[in-house]
């Protein structure tokens, strides 16, 4: 269960960093930006973005786990740093424990960040049924890119040049634009890809493949981090 110390450690650590606090509030400026820039375009320079509509969305939802997931890998390089990871791993609490204090935290904001682009946005009607699969999706893929980081960084100085690569992963979920089946074929194998193929038609076949692809995902990090740490 987390506890209310667990959860005040968590909030003073991201407020004391500015660039954890960056990342962690971040998402709300890009969701404005986002939501105005289309009206913008359409409005202004009157041109017509409609068709376009599912990608948009599609991007604002692959940033909360890019920049939550980073903020999530960058404070479990903290307790690698300062040994708190293995100190928590030979306690009553042991490495599940950790996993679900350190990850509980990360998950609950994603899907609140989730629910308010379903609030918020007005370029296109995503029922509450699709917000919350893919609410479900984006967690998993914020577990991912928080673990990913944890295993292949040994500070945040690494980790964030980590980050920057993981974050081009986002940009399969694009991979229709470009009308090329090889892209297509390469980029079914990515999360990212599902969550647009949810927004554009959330028919029971893209609900299967993408929790089977994020599942996946998380199985494989999941053994990685349970193998190197025995």
């Amino acid at each position: 269960m987390i506890s209310c110390e667990h959860i005040k450690a968590d909030y003073k650590q991201i407020f004391r960093e500015k660039i954890m606090f960056l990342l962690f509030t971040l998402p709300v400026i890009l969701i404005c930006l986002l939501i105005i820039t289309p009206m913008y375009i359409e409005e202004y320079l009157n041109i017509d973005v409609t068709d376009y509509h599912s990608y948009i969305i599609s991007v604002i939802f692959l940033m909360i786990p890019s920049l939550i997931g980073t903020v999530t890998g960058f404070m479990m390089l903290d307790d690698k740093d300062g040994k708190i990871y293995e100190l928590m791993s030979i306690t009553p609490i042991g490495r599940n424990g950790y996993l679900y204090n350190r990850l509980s935290i990360p998950i609950i904001i994603t899907f609140i960040y989730s629910f308010l682009i379903r609030l918020v946005i007005g370029i296109a009607s995503i029922s509450y049924g699709t917000t919350l699969l893919i609410s479900i999706l984006i967690s998993i893929q914020t577990i991912i890119i928080g673990l990913i980081m944890f295993d292949i960084a040994d500070d945040k100085v690494k980790g964030l040049t980590y980050a920057k690569g993981l974050n081009i992963i986002m940009v399969f979920g694009l991979a229709d634009l470009l009308n090329n089946e090889s892209v297509i074929y390469i980029a079914m194998l990515f999360p990212s890809y599902w969550i647009t193929r949810l927004i554009k038609s959330p028919s029971f076949s893209n609900i299967i493949m993408s929790f089977c692809i994020h599942l996946l995902w998380l199985f494989i990090i999941l053994g990685r981090f349970y193998k190197k740490k025995k």
